[in-house]
């Protein structure tokens, strides 16, 4: 994986339930929320929330509904999420955007992003 610090992610979406913490699973977010670095590169602003087709139902994954949620974040150079399974990372790194999954608040995540620190 190239090393996603070396350069702020223009375009980071984020799986979460309450619009604060990064505390929803990749498989089933309902929706994403979308940021974009500012022009200033003093941080992040909100673009909008992507409504997704949720993957996974109980312990079973649909693999066509998991590419469908993964090209809604074609444009995305990162993802972040509170879990993240390895077919979900695998399918998302091979289409070259990072994947990871965090336990931290979104502002967080942005402030150490923004200073390209590891979000982990």
């Amino acid at each position: 994986m190239a090393d996603i610090f070396s350069s702020r992610p223009g375009r980071v979406a984020v799986a979460t339930e309450d619009g604060v913490m990064i505390d929803c699973c990749f498989g089933r977010a309902r929706a994403y929320h979308i940021y974009e670095a500012n022009a200033r590169a003093d941080g992040y602003h909100f673009m909008e929330i992507r409504p997704s087709p949720i993957p996974c139902r109980d312990q079973d994954h649909d693999p066509e509904t998991l590419n469908r949620a993964i090209e809604l974040l074609a444009d995305c150079q990162l993802v972040l999420a509170g879990k993240i399974g390895p077919e979900a990372i695998r399918r998302l790194e091979a289409r070259g955007i990072p994947a990871l999954a965090v336990s931290l608040s979104m502002a967080e995540a942005f402030k150490r992003l923004n200073k390209r620190k590891n979000v982990r």
